[in-house]
């Protein structure tokens, strides 16, 4: 397995905001000014009536974070019920992001910020190459693709082949909705290119390890 590319890696840290601002305050509009300096952010909220009509958030976009390696693109939200990071590098300098702004407003407005106050989710999604067809995963796939493609010759349609598949929690019961694990091919992409695109739940670490174990089992 190869990785091609991130299509998304969100940090979600959940926590109640007016445990962070106890003592109610006034940080706004100040903190948008200083964060959006801070981070270079090229678009963001300049006053608390600029709250997001769909999302209900204060949204600054197309910042930079300097992780140890290299500058990062981000994009931070501020809601009521917590902060969300999204890079193009992972999850986890999303979550360096998140705990830096975090500190940095603390310490800057004399709030109060605990790790343990936080409940983390994340959306990861990731281009691969696998180096297995799906259809490994069970000889039956293989034989019922074949039925397909000689079925429907005739159409002049190309070969049939498993192009995807779903993993996912029981979520009836749960607030929580994460997204399930899926790998299916990317849209638009040659079969032969082996371009898969993956969505999961998990840290991106966390998906990448899973799709190598993943791509074991359809090797086996």
């Amino acid at each position: 397995m190869q990785l091609i590319s991130v299509g998304i890696a969100r940090s979600v840290w959940l926590f109640d905001v007016n445990e962070l601002n106890p003592t109610g305050k006034t940080i706004f509009p100040d903190a948008f000014l200083w964060l959006a300096e801070k981070y270079a952010f090229q678009t963001f909220p300049k006053s608390t009536t600029e709250l997001d009509s769909d999302k209900k958030g204060y949204l600054f976009k197309a910042g930079a974070f300097q992780t140890d390696e290299d500058a990062i693109i981000v994009n931070f939200s501020f809601f009521n019920d917590g902060v969300v990071a999204e890079t193009w590098a992972s999850t986890e300098k999303g979550d360096l992001f998140l705990d830096e702004v975090l500190r940095s407003v603390a310490r800057k407005y004399g709030l109060t910020y605990r790790p343990e106050m936080i409940r983390k989710q994340y959306v990861s999604e990731l281009v691969v190459s696998l180096d297995h067809p799906l259809g490994n995963i069970n000889p039956r796939i293989a034989r019922f693709c074949q039925m397909m493609t000689d079925m429907f010759r005739r159409h002049n349609l190309p070969p049939f082949e498993m192009t995807g598949m779903i993993f996912a929690s029981d979520t009836s019961a749960t607030a929580y909705k994460p997204p399930g694990f899926g790998v299916e091919r990317k849209l638009g992409v040659p079969f032969a290119d082996n371009r898969f695109w993956s969505r999961s739940p998990f840290t991106t670490g966390e998906h990448l390890r899973v799709l190598e174990e993943f791509e074991q089992m359809l090797a086996a």
